[in-house]
Order: C-alpha cells, then sequence, then structure tokens
C-alpha cells in the first residue's frame, strides 16, 4: 500500500508541478505579449524608445541591429541572444518567446522581428521558480505524509488480517507435530479468512470423525475376526491330538473349519470393501433400477438354489432411474438378497419389489427383533439368535453406505404375517423412458 500510495502521489505531483509550471509560464508571456504591444505604440516603425524603468519597471527591454548586436538595451544583466531570437532578427513581424538562464536566474524573453533588426522584451521567471520551487517542497511533503499514512493503514489491515492466518498456522502445526485434531481455533468471521477458519474447522471435525469411525472399525474388526480365529484355533488343536478319531467326527470337524474359513474369508471381503474406500469410488449413471434387480435375483436364485422374484410396482414403472454407481446397487441389493436367503430357511420365494427409487426384499423367516430394528444397518451388528449363523455383519451396513451416500435411505419393518421387509429408496431421476441401464 504505501508503494502504491508513493508512486500514485508521485504521478499526481509530477502532473501537477507540469501544469501549474506551464500556466504561470503562459501567464508571463500574456503579460510580456502585452507590454510589448504597449511598447509598439510607443515608436515608429523600426525607431524604438526604451521606457523608463518606472513605466515598464518588471520589464527589460533591449533594441538589436540587423546583426543581432544591441543598439539600446534597459537590461540589468547582458543576456545572451538565442539562436531562436537571432533568426527572427531583421524579419518584420517575426516572433519568438523562449527561456534563457543567466546564472542561477531565468528570464522569459520575446523577440519581435523587424526590418532594421528586433526588439526584445524579458521578464525574470523568479518569482515564478520561488512559486514553482514551493509547489515542490509542499507536494513531496504530502507525498510522504501520505505514504506514511498509508504504511500504517496497510500495516494495520495485514495485521489486522493475518492474525487468524497465524492462528489458523500454529493450530495445523500443533496438528502436525502432536497429531491431535482437537485444537482451539480463531473464531469464525464473515470475510475470507473467517470462511477459512470454518472450513478449517470443518475439515479437522471430518478428519476427527473419519478417524474415530476408523478406530472403531479397528475394535470391531478385531472382535468379530477372534470369534472364527478362535474357532478354527480349536477344531485344528483337535485334529492335531486325535489323529486316529472317527471318520464321522473327522468329517464334521472338517466342515465346520471350511464354514469358518468361508465366513473368515467373506468377513476379510467386506472389511476390505468398506475400509479401502471401494464403495466410495464408483462413478454414478442413470440406472433402470428394475434390470438391476433382475439380474442380481438371477445370480443370487442360481447360487443359492432359491426362488427370487422381482415384481414391479404400478406408480412409476419398470423405466424409473436412479443415478448411482451400477456395481455398489448390485451389490446393496445383493446384501438384502443373500441376507433374506440366510435368515429365511423355508422353501418360499423371495420377493424383490421395486416401485420407482424404492427396493424392498420380503422374506418369510422369523423376522427382526423389535429391539434389534434400528441397530440392523450398524456395522458389525448381529442379533442374540442369529449370533450362530455365518456372515460378517457388515453387508447391511454396506447398503446403508452405498444408498446414504447418493441421497437415499435405508429401512426394515417385520411383516404381519411373519418375515422381514428391508430395503431402501433412492431418488428417482427425471429422464427420457427410452433410458437403458449400464
Amino acid at each position: 500500500m504505501a508503494v502504491l500510495v508513493l508512486v500514485a502521489t508521485s504521478v499526481v505531483g509530477a502532473i501537477s508541478y507540469r501544469s501549474t509550471s506551464a500556466r504561470l509560464i503562459a501567464e508571463v508571456d500574456d503579460s510580456i505579449s502585452e507590454a510589448t504591444t504597449l511598447l509598439a505604440g510607443r515608436g515608429d516603425d523600426n525607431r524604438f524608445r526604451i521606457p523608463a524603468r518606472g513605466l515598464l519597471g518588471i520589464y527589460s527591454v533591449r533594441v538589436l541591429n540587423v546583426r543581432a548586436e544591441t543598439v539600446n538595451s534597459s537590461f540589468e544583466v547582458d543576456l545572451p541572444v538565442s539562436d531562436a531570437a537571432r533568426s527572427v532578427v531583421g524579419v518584420n513581424r517575426g516572433f519568438d518567446q523562449s527561456t534563457v538562464e543567466f546564472g542561477s536566474e531565468r528570464f522569459r524573453v520575446h523577440t519581435v522581428g523587424r526590418d532594421a533588426g528586433a526588439v526584445q522584451v524579458a521578464r525574470s521567471l523568479g518569482e515564478t521558480d520561488r512559486v514553482l520551487r514551493d509547489v515542490q517542497r509542499r507536494t513531496a511533503l504530502f507525498v510522504l505524509v501520505v505514504s506514511s499514512l498509508a504504511a500504517a493503514v496497510g500495516w494495520l489491515l495485514a495485521s489486522t488480517v493475518a492474525a487468524p492466518l497465524r492462528r489458523l498456522t500454529r493450530a495445523a502445526s500443533e496438528v502436525e507435530q502432536s497429531g491431535d485434531l482437537n485444537v482451539a481455533l480463531p473464531e469464525p468471521g464473515r470475510d475470507e479468512v473467517g470462511r477459512l477458519g470454518s472450513a478449517f474447522g470443518s475439515m479437522l471435525g471430518a478428519l476427527q470423525r473419519s478417524r474415530g469411525e476408523q478406530q472403531r472399525l479397528v475394535q470391531d474388526a478385531g472382535h468379530e475376526l477372534r470369534t472364527p480365529l478362535t474357532s478354527l484355533r480349536t477344531n485344528l488343536a483337535v485334529l492335531r491330538r486325535h489323529p486316529d478319531m472317527e471318520p464321522d467326527m473327522q468329517e464334521r470337524i472338517l466342515g465346520d473349519l471350511d464354514s469358518e474359513v468361508g465366513e473368515l474369508t467373506e468377513l476379510v471381503n467386506e472389511l476390505v470393501a468398506v475400509a479401502s474406500g471401494e464403495l466410495a469410488d464408483q462413478p454414478p449413471q442413470d440406472l433402470l433400477l428394475a434390470e438391476v434387480a433382475r439380474r442380481v435375483a438371477a445370480r443370487v436364485g442360481r447360487r443359492r438354489d432359491r426362488s427370487v422374484v422381482v415384481e414391479v410396482g404400478v406408480h412409476v414403472g419398470e423405466e424409473a432411474s436412479v443415478f448411482a454407481p451400477l456395481a455398489g446397487i448390485e451389490r446393496a441389493i445383493t446384501n438384502l438378497v443373500e441376507n433374506a436367503a440366510k435368515f429365511d430357511q423355508s422353501d418360499s420365494e423371495i420377493r424383490v419389489e421395486v416401485d420407482g427409487g424404492r427396493l424392498t426384499v420380503i422374506d418369510h423367516g422369523p423376522g427382526i427383533p423389535e429391539d434389534d430394528l434400528p441397530l440392523v444397518f450398524d456395522r458389525f451388528h448381529r442379533a442374540t439368535a442369529s449370533r450362530t449363523l455365518p456372515g460378517s455383519g457388515l453387508g447391511l451396513a454396506i447398503v446403508r453406505e452405498i444408498v446414504e451416500r447418493h441421497g437415499g435411505t435405508v429401512s426394515a419393518v417385520n411383516r404381519p404375517g411373519g418375515g422381514a421387509s428391508v430395503g431402501f429408496e433412492l431418488p428417482v431421476q427425471n429422464v427420457p423412458t427410452s433410458a437403458t441401464p449400464a
């Protein structure tokens, strides 16, 4: 700010000085022209009489012959004749005006050409130069004062703006050194720096929540991994101690081992999907939910050897489109159908109802205990009655993460006739009816 104001005021001062100087010189020229006119009226043709100093006291008059030599003069100093003035000597009605320096003083000289030579009328610029020097001093003082004030105001503004930035820098350094995300931040304001501080605080809050979720995920995963690992270790110890056990007993233990390995594999796969961010990296696209549900139903039905039927509602129909990742929606529907097949041990068909952006999987199992209904979509939550069944406890949590990431909601209720209805709803997109799934 100081440099900008210094440059700006210096430029304005220089322009003002030049304008003032030109104006003062113009005024001097006007006064000399008036004196010259008066002088010309006192003479005839080429003969001029030098007036007394009392009549034109501030002016000096000099008569030159055709050789530019002084014939008569009232000049107090012998001013040199400039080349421009010599060019009008002997030229009738020739005219020149110029500034001549003699010693430390300047003179404004008008030369009027005549057939017999020329007449010069001069006036000292000492008074004008004193005015200009005073303008210079005042301008320099004004530039210095304004630049100093600008520097002070700039320092004050910079300190005011930089103070919260310095506090943010200290907070960032503290987070880097200690790893503690719970640090004191400056009070948020309405300006850009305040919004930066607010965004920084929101970022720290998001990091803190992410760290908390990671810690809970690790703790819950460790707890869930202990069960299949303990079972594997126990069965292996039994096999070592009793190498000659009955074939039936050995077959049962091997079956348990195979089941535990399968459950452990499923749990590890689900953990990798949740912890690696795989679910968040999939690009969304327009999907026909009914078509995706049919593909998933056919695949799970073949794998489970179960009848999985897809029914499309009448409100929006098969043309209902949602904006979500294909792989993620397929995984969410697969987890819902697999979950229903796991708990529904009957031979009844599993029904998948699609109505607009809503998808519901209906089974004929034992239902969900009322106390567990609000918790079924939490990570690693498993009802007491289902802890003996295989599963990672992450299937429905993955469904919720996929759906809520794309603006949807999940739901789970018990059916009056038995069984449960578990599903989700996504916003329906306004797309042409000719849209097809990717």
